[in-house]
């Protein structure tokens, strides 16, 4: 009987360190550009931030109006917000005021030359 001698193959000790290696790769490359990996992470931290600044924002507006509708109610009516918000909203002005009106659009006959 005969056996068939074989040298030994110095890559057959490299296939499963380089599977590892492999895998380790893929999950690492994932822990840091994945959608819950460290970067996406930090967008989020650098997104809440900008929100936060909206958010205080926001509170400012909602408490100048809240003032605002304060001032209106009947309880504390004042007589020159309420003379202002009527004069904004239905265009009028006094007779002794005088208006100018920034917004006016002009004519096709003011533009000829």
């Amino acid at each position: 009987m005969s056996t068939r001698q074989r040298r030994k193959s110095w890559i057959r000790p490299l296939i499963v360190p380089a599977i590892a290696l492999a895998f380790s790769g893929y999950f690492a490359w994932h822990g840091w550009h994945g959608s819950f990996g460290i970067e996406a992470r930090r967008q989020l931290a650098v997104e809440a931030a900008r929100l936060d600044g909206e958010l205080e924002r926001v509170r400012g507006e909602r408490k100048l109006i809240e003032h605002r509708v304060t001032l209106l109610r009947s309880s504390s009516l004042e007589s020159d917000m309420l003379d202002e918000r009527a004069r904004e909203i239905l265009g009028f002005a006094n007779a002794k005021e005088i208006a100018v009106v920034a917004s006016a659009p002009q004519h096709v006959w003011m533009n000829r030359k």
